[in-house]
């Protein structure tokens, strides 16, 4: 008669486990859609933005005017990006219970982001003092864009 409640604890454990792994796949949906969107949305603003010329009105202002421009605008795609990577990341870790692991998507970021440093850093030399700050503003926010692009090609699968 002892191993007769065996079983019937058995079934309610597995019962209470099946429907919180049913419940969680639940939240884990209506994640991945506020992740794709959120990702969506900061991708579709920086494409949006790579196809006009920004800094336009700038231009009478000489140097000055268009680094200051090209610095704020950098900013914004930068925010795009973060909003987007973060969005990769999260669909990623999607499943998985939370933690402070460092994804090799994250090792992966942490190294882009010093080649476009470096070689932004680097193109820049070629330039004089005023110009050399326009041509690297510019550079970082051509090479974030041309990231996201990438970053949309490799985890496109995700959207899916």
């Amino acid at each position: 008669m002892k191993g007769f409640w065996i079983l019937p604890a058995a079934m309610v454990v597995l019962s209470a486990t099946a429907w919180s792994q049913h419940a969680n796949s639940a939240i884990d949906y209506s994640e991945q859609t506020k992740l794709r969107a959120q990702g969506t949305e900061a991708l579709e603003r920086e494409r949006a933005r790579a196809k006009v010329e920004l800094c336009e009105k700038a231009f009478p202002g000489g140097n000055a005017a268009i680094g200051e421009c090209l610095t704020a605008e950098g900013k914004i795609t930068e925010s795009n990006y973060l909003a987007y990577a973060r969005a990769i990341r999260g669909m990623l870790l999607l499943g998985e219970a939370p933690s402070a692991k460092k994804l090799p998507f994250d090792v992966g970021e942490e190294l882009w982001h010093q080649y476009r440093e470096q070689s932004c850093k680097s193109m820049s030399t070629q330039w004089e003092r005023s110009q050399a700050a326009v041509a690297y503003s510019d550079c970082r926010m051509k090479l974030t864009w041309n990231h996201m692009i990438e970053l949309a090609d490799l985890y496109r699968d995700l959207w899916h």
